[in-house]
C-alpha cells in the first residue's frame, strides 16, 4: 500500500497560527493524510546560556522544548479530530526556515503550511522573512495562509504559462494545476486558471523612429500571440480535464500584459482567497531567488498563496544534522 501523504504545520506563537492548522486539517482529511506539527524556537541556547547561574542549560533547554510540546499536543487534542490528535509534534531550535525545510523533506511531506509573517503588519504587501526564505528555499510547496480571510477559500487562482516551451516549465505548470485543482476540490472552492501574454518589444515597435515597422503589422503580431496563448491554454485544458478527472472544470482566462501587473489586479477584481504559483530559481545559484515575475506578483497580492518548484528543485539547505552554515544564519538574520 502506498505511504499516506503528509502535511508540514508551521505554527509560532503569533496571532492566527490556528488558521494554519485548521487549513491543513480540511486538507489532510479530504485526502486521508498525516500532520506534522512543528515550531521553532530561535537561537534557544543563547537564551538558556543568560540562565546558566540558575539552572543547568541542557536541562532548561529541555524543559522549554517539553513544554512546548506539550502546549501544543492539548491544543491540538481540543480539535477533538483523530488526524489533530495523532499529529507528530515536533519543537525545534535554530533557524526556523532550515529547521522546518529539513523537518519537511526528512519526514516525507508533500506540503509546507504557515500563516503568513505579514499577519499583523500594516498590509505593507510583502511576507515576512521567514515566509520568503521558504518560499525561494523549500523544494515542496509552500501555503502561506493570510489569517485575515478567516473563511475557507471559495475562489482559487492557478497562474500558468502555456507558453512556456522547456519540458521543465510545462511539468511546473501541470503540477501548479494539479494543486490547485486538490485545494478547489478539498475546500469547495471555485478555481481558475489564468494566463499572461505580451508581445515583446510591443513599445518600442510602436514608438522608435528607427525600426519603421507599421501599427497594422504590430497588431498582426498581437493577434497571432494572443492566438497562441489561447491555443496553448486550450491544450493545456485538455490536459486537466484527462488527467484531473475528479476536479471541476475551471474557468480559464487569458489576459494580455505583464504577469506582474495582470495577476495582483485580477486577484483584486475577482475576489481570490489563494492563488498557486510556479516559483523558479533564476540566478544560476539553487534556491536563493525565486523568478523576479513571482516575487513581485508576491509582493502585490493581499492573499493567500501557494509557491511551487520544479520536480528537480536543489535546495541549498542541507538536510543531515550539519549545523546551518554562516551564509544561511546570515540571510535569516538579514531578513528576505
Amino acid at each position: 500500500m502506498a505511504d499516506k501523504k503528509r502535511y508540514l504545520v508551521v505554527v509560532q506563537q503569533q496571532r492566527g497560527s490556528e488558521r494554519a492548522i485548521e487549513h491543513a486539517l480540511a486538507l489532510a482529511e479530504q485526502n486521508d493524510a498525516d500532520l506534522t506539527v512543528v515550531d521553532v524556537y530561535s537561537y534557544l541556547d543563547a537564551y538558556t546560556r543568560v540562565l546558566s547561574d540558575v539552572i543547568d542549560g541542557a536541562e532548561l533547554r529541555q524543559l522549554v522544548l517539553e513544554h512546548r510540546k506539550d502546549q501544543l499536543k492539548r491544543h491540538l487534542a481540543a480539535y477533538g479530530n483523530d488526524i489533530a490528535r495523532n499529529a507528530d509534534v515536533k519543537v525545534l531550535d535554530g533557524v526556523p526556515f532550515v529547521e522546518v525545510i529539513r523537518e519537511a523533506v526528512q519526514s516525507g511531506c508533500e506540503l509546507i503550511v504557515k500563516v503568513s509573517d505579514r499577519e499583523g503588519m500594516s498590509r505593507s504587501r510583502s511576507f515576512g522573512s521567514t515566509d520568503m526564505h521558504l518560499m525561494r528555499k523549500s523544494p515542496l510547496p509552500v501555503w502561506t495562509i493570510d489569517a485575515a480571510h478567516k473563511d475557507t477559500a471559495r475562489r482559487v487562482l492557478a497562474a500558468v504559462d502555456p507558453l512556456a516551451i522547456d519540458p521543465e516549465a510545462r511539468d511546473l505548470q501541470r503540477k501548479t494545476l494539479r494543486i490547485a485543482a486538490e485545494l478547489a476540490e478539498a475546500t469547495n472552492a471555485r478555481l481558475l486558471v489564468l494566463s499572461t501574454w505580451e508581445l515583446v518589444g510591443e513599445d518600442s515597435m510602436r514608438s522608435s523612429p528607427f525600426l519603421k515597422i507599421d501599427d497594422a503589422r504590430i497588431d498582426s503580431l498581437l493577434e497571432e500571440t494572443d492566438n497562441q496563448a489561447r491555443n496553448a491554454q486550450s491544450l493545456l485544458a485538455r490536459w486537466f480535464e484527462r488527467e484531473l478527472p475528479y476536479a471541476a472544470i475551471p474557468q480559464w482566462h487569458v489576459i494580455k500584459g505583464p504577469a506582474r501587473q495582470v495577476i495582483p489586479a485580477f486577484v483584486e477584481s475577482h475576489d481570490i482567497e489563494l492563488v498557486v504559483m510556479g516559483s523558479v530559481a533564476r540566478s544560476g545559484i539553487p534556491g536563493l531567488l525565486i523568478g523576479s515575475t513571482a516575487e513581485s506578483v508576491l509582493g502585490d497580492v493581499n492573499c493567500s498563496v501557494i509557491t511551487v518548484k520544479p520536480d528537480g528543485f536543489v535546495s541549498p539547505i542541507a538536510l543531515d544534522d550539519v549545523q546551518p552554515t554562516p551564509a544561511l544564519v546570515a540571510q535569516a538574520a538579514a531578513g528576505p
